[in-house]
């Protein structure tokens, strides 16, 4: 246990939880001593919950906002916790701080707020169970199996459409599919298919694409007969477990689709970050088929396996840079593409943080040697 006259933070064994009370408002090593105490409770019990009492405090200083976001917060996850509840009453006059923690920590942990510590256990403890009753596994896609997993994600979308519209047919890709075979069958094509098993049964499936730090979720769905039991979420997680490398995840989803938007915004902690619509079209989108659709981002935190996944997209790059430096188009397009793109502006960052090795050559970022010959060749 760890008290001071700022706070109190103990572990509680029956409940598997590390509870920490704010006695009142806290700043700089007066509140940052407490969290770290709270910390290596939570390093010391993996997985435990973490419950936070602020109805007698938080912090607004920006300065531990700021150490907060870099530092406990993903020291916080490697530890296994999954849930954070928040003990407030039903309004509170920090309700400002608490969205703004909220926001943040909702990217990669479950956030329960309720007026009583027992509350919180109680949803905890059920959320936990629906995750156990939820384990799944992501096995490849047969070859046999490709057929009936079209057939069963197009069902999973129809029932989406249709509990939305009810017998409307309008947003159909073809005849009664809201999404086309072929636009399914071009994606386990382009990407990488898993099929989701529970207790040795398909439940549902999924598509992704992987592209050294990024990822594309093509296609995720479950089956309606066992929607809300938790397989979405639990085959989420395995993706991203799948892909330590990976630290930007994209995906689309219909506009009408309510439980998605619900599914991808306030479980798995994706952000909406553009809408497609007639006057606002993706450029990369030729047949249209992206046309009312919400574009979703998730950002996670620099991991080894990612920086290791930029260190080679570096490498192919320079490469690049110096066979294209007698004017090969192709190879130009190639380069202009990276220099354009949130990729190259990654690695910018991750060069200025200082997390690449200095023996690395890296002259395709700086912004001179790249843009002049593009320039010279008139790209």
């Amino acid at each position: 246990m760890y008290e001071s006259e700022f706070a109190k933070t103990e572990y509680i064994a029956e409940d598997n939880a590390v509870f920490h009370v704010w006695k009142k408002e806290a700043h700089f090593d007066d509140y940052r001593q407490p969290v770290t105490a709270s910390l290596e409770m939570l390093r010391a019990h993996p997985g435990s919950l973490f419950i936070v009492d602020a109805r007698n405090g938080f912090e607004d200083v920006p300065e531990d906002v700021e150490w907060g976001f870099r530092v406990f917060l993903p020291e916080l996850k490697k530890t296994g916790c999954r849930i954070w509840g928040f003990i407030l009453p039903e309004v509170s006059d920090i309700e400002g701080e608490i969205d703004l923690w909220t926001a943040e920590i909702e990217k990669d942990f479950t956030v329960i707020r309720a007026e009583s510590y027992d509350e919180i256990i109680a949803k905890a403890r059920d959320m936990i169970g629906s995750r156990r009753n939820a384990e799944v596994s992501l096995v490849p896609l047969a070859e046999s199996d490709r057929g009936q997993f079209i057939r069963d994600n197009q069902e999973a979308f129809n029932y989406g459409a249709l509990e939305e519209f009810g017998q409307r047919d309008d947003h159909f890709e073809e005849d009664g599919e809201i999404i086309s075979y072929d636009t399914i069958a071009r994606a386990i094509d382009e990407g990488t298919a898993y099929r989701i098993m529970q207790d040795g049964k398909p439940v549902g499936g999924a598509v992704i694409r992987t592209e050294y730090d990024h990822g594309e979720l093509e296609l995720l769905f479950v089956s309606p007969a066992v929607h809300s039991k938790g397989i979405g979420y639990a085959a989420w997680c395995a993706i991203e477990a799948m892909h330590p490398e990976v630290t930007v995840w994209e995906t689309v989803t219909p506009y009408f689709e309510k439980r998605n938007i619900h599914f991808y915004v306030n479980r798995c902690g994706f952000h909406i970050v553009e809408f497609y619509h007639a006057h606002h079209r993706d450029p990369h989108d030729e047949d249209g088929e992206l046309s009312e659709m919400f574009r979703f981002e998730k950002i996670l935190p620099d991991t080894p396996e990612s920086i290791q996944a930029q260190i080679r997209r570096i490498t192919y790059y320079e490469n690049l840079m110096q066979q294209a430096a007698n004017g090969a188009p192709e190879l130009l397009r190639q380069l202009s593409d990276y220099y354009g793109s949130p990729a190259w502006k990654r690695d910018f960052a991750a060069d200025e943080a200082g997390l690449l090795p200095k023996e690395l050559r890296r002259g395709v970022l700086s912004e001179d040697g790249i843009y002049h010959l593009l320039e010279q060749f008139g790209v």
